[in-house]
């Protein structure tokens, strides 16, 4: 295996600090029909994180990867109902086992990564929602796909922090936005 230098300070213009977004953040157009909160990404959580120069990484939608860019599921099933199944819960797995890889490869390196962003509140795969026991677990309401990487991620004794950007409330979002600013 190939180990590139980038823990040796590089004479390029990098700034070395990373954040992992779900795709729909980055492509609203991955979202199931209906639930489009703007017309092509989440523009305020790209642009403080370009403003912020901090680099950004797709995760790709759990919801497509393990169902099918229609969802597929069975009449009167939801999503979460659909992605709880045995299968697409395997498929998570596996994709939160592909991303916490990318995350390690990237920690590997000596890059930061900043934070692990998600979706809003109901999103059946990436939703963020913290435990009480203030242990930075993800609690049993998150996401399917989030839960599963929060898993792996914890398994590898890697600490990254989680939040959801909920841009379905412009309220809840600016406080995520606010969050994220104190972390860069």
């Amino acid at each position: 295996m190939i180990m590139w230098p980038f823990r040796v300070k590089r004479k390029d213009r990098r700034s070395g600090r990373v954040a992992f977004l779900i795709e729909c953040l980055l492509n609203q157009n991955a979202r199931d029909m209906g639930a489009a909160e703007s017309p092509a990404m989440t523009r305020p959580v790209i642009d403080l994180l370009a403003e912020k120069d901090v680099g950004m990484v797709q995760i790709p939608c759990p919801e497509i990867a393990c169902l099918g860019f229609p969802r597929r599921r069975m009449p009167g099933q939801s999503i979460r109902d659909a992605l709880s199944a045995p299968q697409p819960t395997a498929c998570c797995e596996r994709l939160a086992v592909a991303t916490a890889d990318r995350i390690q490869h990237y920690l590997d390196q000596g890059f930061e990564i900043t934070a692990v962003l998600g979706g809003n509140m109901q999103s059946p795969g990436c939703a963020v929602h913290q435990d009480r026991t203030g242990s930075g677990a993800l609690a049993d309401s998150s996401g399917v796909f989030m839960r599963a990487l929060s898993v792996e991620l914890a398994r590898r004794g890697l600490q990254i922090p989680f939040r959801g950007m909920r841009n379905a409330d412009r309220k809840l979002l600016n406080e995520d936005l606010d969050w994220l600013r104190a972390r860069l």
